[in-house]
């Protein structure tokens, strides 16, 4: 029998298994020293690796949420034996870690789009639709359900995607400062409660997308055009 230690990953105890011939069923099992590891392989193949541990995460993650999904879950969606996976992630954390440090630059990759053609609100729309449809993998689109549910805790998890959420906040607030500054948006607009209220519009219609696939978030454009542009214009005093 494989012997066993016990690894602390976040609030679980997952299983990691040393040797275990289990793993293969034709004579005696690899020594972990010998088998090949990041440190040997060539870039390409370093990052293929990380980038399919990612991936089959991303899916764990979607399907069971942070603290669900077990690391030994996510080897078998990696289809790759645990000595071999903690060569490259040393722990559940070390993943999400990874995991946020991608949304980071995919969030800033999207908010670049407020500083392209048109107007402000085809601007943010644009923005809102692309961060949709980026939502809408059936496989990992779950995960940013997750991610919304787990920054409302006060865990390590929820204060990474905090951060990147306060990249964009601040991201969105800069392009309406600079509306204000053309004449777009009305100085009498309270913009903080404008960024507030395009967030719940956003964190909204992932969820709804997520339970109502007929609806294409291109299709969108035009109701979510027409709410910016009410957004921005001179409030209505009570």
């Amino acid at each position: 029998m494989a012997a066993r230690t016990t690894r602390r990953l976040g609030s679980r105890d997952e299983p990691c298994y040393e040797n275990d011939r289990s793993l293969s069923s034709r004579g005696p099992p690899l020594s972990l020293s010998v088998l090949p590891g990041p440190e040997t392989e060539a870039p390409s193949n370093l990052e293929a690796r990380r980038r399919q541990i990612l991936e089959a995460a991303r899916r764990c993650f979607s399907r069971w949420g942070f603290h669900g999904a077990s690391m030994g879950q996510i080897c078998a969606e990696a289809q790759m034996s645990p000595g071999a996976l903690y060569r490259y992630f040393p722990s559940k954390d070390a993943i999400i870690e990874a995991i946020a440090n991608d949304e980071r630059v995919a969030a800033g990759a999207c908010m670049a789009g407020l500083d392209s053609e048109g107007t402000l609100s085809q601007r943010v729309v644009r923005t809102c639709i692309e961060y949709l449809e980026a939502s809408r993998d059936p496989e990992t689109g779950g995960l940013m359900v997750e991610i919304c549910s787990e920054s409302l805790r006060n865990t390590a998890v929820g204060q990474r995607f905090a951060e990147i959420e306060g990249t964009v906040r601040r991201a969105i607030r800069a392009a309406l400062d600079a509306g204000v500054a053309s004449g777009e948006v009305h100085p009498a607009v309270d913009l903080d409660k404008v960024v507030t209220v395009m967030f719940g519009l956003g964190d909204g219609l992932v969820m709804r997308l997520q339970m109502d696939r007929t609806v294409r978030p291109a299709d969108l454009e035009p109701y979510l055009l027409r709410i910016m542009d009410v957004l921005l214009r001179e409030p209505l005093r009570p």
